[in-house]
């Protein structure tokens, strides 16, 4: 890695982290009113500004702006982020980027100048007009450093490689490295990363909050916002003591919320998840609400949600996303999000950041069929 930057912690206050808001503005900033962020804080926002949310170019605007007013906010490239550097390389395969997604900064900005996609448009042009319209935000975009090194901690977007020197890190890897929590480092500091959703690491019930393994000293923060649809955009603060430092985290999302109107004790045999890329099932035993299915690759034995298990036309099973097999528990009072409300018997909520079922008299009724993901 070339672009690396120091950034020195007061040993006193409050240090935010946020990755992965992918064009969500409205979220990241109703996240930063949740935890009351002001210019007395750090805030680390740990790459993937942009891509697959619906504002990628107001994030960006925003952000830059952020860091205009506000020395304390530092912010690393994501490989969502690069996407401008395959623009400036005139990379060929952009243009079916472009036509194939539905949101990109590219798009947006395109969309801002007037500019109608052609089928014979050529990256070359596309990069004459965004340079010239955009010189501001592309320079800003390309600079961003790939890692944040403090006394304590370093803030990279995906992971470090498992070597002596960790600044030796193959730069690409920094950014797209998959399931960092599961490897190691020797960086002798807290690694922060965003990158790889930790739902993906989840084993009895799926959960979206930041997961801090002390042993390894890495700390993963990913809650899944755009790529899931049960995700989450999360803050991770540290607080910074004269005796030491300690954590805490709060989340948004865009799922509806309600109290709990009736306490349920969840079946102690309904746990696991279903995740990528381990979404083909062989059904075993089926029943009105849940059919007990063996995950292929995994073995896994799991209560698969009806609604959720495709036939394909070959005769073979599997579920088309990612989905909870676990029962939650809840009291009375409890606020809670609502995930899916349109299957039988039973609703998918999230309580505290996790996922799971209930049955369909523990929401208030007007709750009932509301929301829909299958």
């Amino acid at each position: 890695m070339k672009k690396i930057k120091r950034v020195i912690l007061p040993n006193k206050g409050r240090v935010i982290v946020i990755s992965d808001i992918h064009g969500e503005l409205n979220l990241f900033i109703k996240l930063l009113h949740k935890v009351n962020f002001s210019s007395e804080h750090h805030l680390f926002i740990n790459g993937d500004l942009c891509e697959k949310g619906g504002n990628s170019k107001g994030t960006v605007r925003y952000i830059m702006e952020l860091t205009k007013r506000n020395p304390n906010v530092h912010v690393t490239e994501g490989n969502c982020d690069t996407v401008i550097e395959d623009l400036l390389e005139e990379n060929p395969k952009l243009m079916n980027y472009i036509r194939s997604r539905k949101h990109s900064i590219l798009k947006e900005w395109l969309d801002e100048v007037g500019f109608e996609l052609k089928e014979d448009t050529a990256v070359q042009e596309v990069k004459e007009i965004l340079t010239r319209h955009f010189p501001h935000e592309i320079q800003w975009l390309m600079e961003l450093p790939t890692a944040i090194e403090t006394d304590d901690y370093i803030f990279v977007h995906a992971g470090l490689a498992d070597r002596e020197d960790w600044r030796e890190t193959d730069r690409i890897a920094a950014i797209t490295m998959p399931a960092f929590l599961e490897k190691s480092h020797r960086s002798g500091k807290y690694v922060i990363v965003g990158h790889w959703p930790v739902v993906n690491y989840s084993s009895d019930i799926p959960s979206n909050n930041p997961v801090v393994r002390e042993d390894k000293k890495i700390i993963s923060i990913d809650g899944g916002n755009v790529i899931k649809s049960t995700g989450q955009l999360n803050a991770f603060i540290i607080h910074r003591t004269k005796n030491g430092d300690s954590f805490s985290q709060t989340y948004t999302d865009h799922h509806l919320t309600c109290e709990v109107v009736k306490g349920y004790i969840s079946d102690p045999i309904m746990l696991g998840s279903i995740s990528y890329p381990n979404y083909e099932l062989i059904p075993l035993q089926p029943s009105e609400h849940f059919t007990l299915c063996k995950q292929v690759g995994t073995d896994e034995l799991l209560y698969v949600k009806n609604e959720y298990i495709l036939e394909s036309e070959k005769g073979t099973y599997s579920t088309k996303t990612d989905l909870s097999c676990a029962q939650i528990s809840v009291d009375i009072g409890d606020i809670i999000s609502v995930v899916d409300s349109s299957c039988s018997g039973y609703d998918l909520i999230k309580k505290n950041g996790e996922e799971g079922w209930v049955p369909k008299d523990v929401l208030p009724v007007k709750q009932r069929d509301s929301v829909s993901v299958v």
